[in-house]
């Protein structure tokens, strides 16, 4: 199962990734929420793990290596929300 991401960075700094469906546009849901974009792509779950890939061309970023972990650990609830390092 593919779905696309965005990563947000929040007015404190705290990254926060929101998931949705791939008919969604990364650019309208970016729009939906008050937030700077960091990285967009895609998700998928392979052994149990998250791997995020590729980019989004209707907001011109792609993803970032430290995305895959960021939204792991959101998702298994050991940060809810992540400062940047």
């Amino acid at each position: 199962m593919a779905m696309k991401y965005i990563m947000l960075r929040l007015n404190g700094g705290e990254l926060l990734p929101l998931l949705f469906p791939e008919f969604m546009q990364h650019s309208h849901m970016a729009q939906s929420v008050p937030a700077t974009v960091v990285s967009a792509g895609r998700i998928s779950l392979e052994n149990g793990r998250i791997s995020a890939y590729g980019a989004s061309s209707s907001l011109n970023v792609g993803s970032r290596d430290e995305d895959s972990g960021i939204i792991q650990a959101y998702l298994e609830g050991q940060n809810i929300i992540q400062q940047e390092l």
